[in-house]
């Protein structure tokens, strides 16, 4: 009789010492009924080297960690639809009383020193209650962008058609509208170039050889006799 009270007063002793921490999911215009959250979502309490608290989500939106250690803690949100920001708990054991311990809770970031404290969360003793709301859900698909204009218009190969339509009927118009002194000039540059040189006739060669190919009866097979190659 007297090993079993002593042995309840041990375990009432230990469950009034333990940490309990409760996260519940609040309401945001990314989620306004945070019940539709999938059955997948689950919380997890990162501490020490070795500690790991892993507990789903609750049917009242709830995460429940009923006995946590004294230490720090990160605590990450892990859902499929949405994102939660990640927060920082501290569970320590009060001074003046060593069964009491004070909870207390912060936002955190990411890729920052564990001394960078966010916003504060609030804090309890031995029991404690913290609200997490998402700020952004997640996209998985990336949207079509529509038609614009001014992309097409500055893609390079337009750029070059415009510049050639340009070329080709602005520049008529520009003999037109140039000083007659002038056009002489640029006439008489023109017409007083010497002889043709070997590049400017083989040039011409290929290019009459190309505006006279018979692509049609080299297809055929057609030789330049006129007949059919043999085979």
């Amino acid at each position: 009789m007297l090993l079993t009270t002593l042995y309840a007063l041990w375990a009432s002793a230990a469950v009034a010492s333990a940490a309990r921490l409760t996260i519940s999911v609040g309401a945001s215009p990314q989620l306004p009924n945070p019940a539709s959250l999938s059955a997948s979502t689950h919380a997890v309490l990162l501490g020490p080297p070795g500690v790991r608290y892993d507990v789903p989500l609750r049917r009242d939106n709830t995460f429940l960690f009923p006995d946590i250690d004294s230490a720090s803690y990160l605590l990450t949100v892990h859902s499929r639809d949405h994102q939660f920001p990640p927060l920082r708990i501290d569970v320590e054991k009060t001074e003046d009383a060593a069964s009491q311990q004070t909870i207390e809770a912060w936002q955190t970031f990411r890729g920052n020193e564990w001394s960078n404290k966010g916003p504060s969360y609030g804090s309890a003793q031995n029991v404690a209650k913290f609200e997490v709301r998402p700020y952004a859900q997640k996209e998985f698909y990336v949207e079509r962008g529509g038609f614009n204009l001014l992309s097409f218009l500055k893609s390079p190969m337009i750029l070059m058609s415009l510049v050639s339509v340009v070329m080709i009927f602005g520049l008529p118009k520009m003999m037109e509208n140039m000083d007659p002194e002038m056009k002489a000039e640029m006439e008489q540059m023109t017409s007083s170039k010497g002889p043709p040189t070997g590049a400017d006739q083989a040039a011409s060669t290929i290019q009459n050889s190309v505006q006279n190919f018979d692509f049609a009866g080299w297809m055929a097979g057609k030789t330049d006799s006129g007949g059919s190659k043999k085979r």
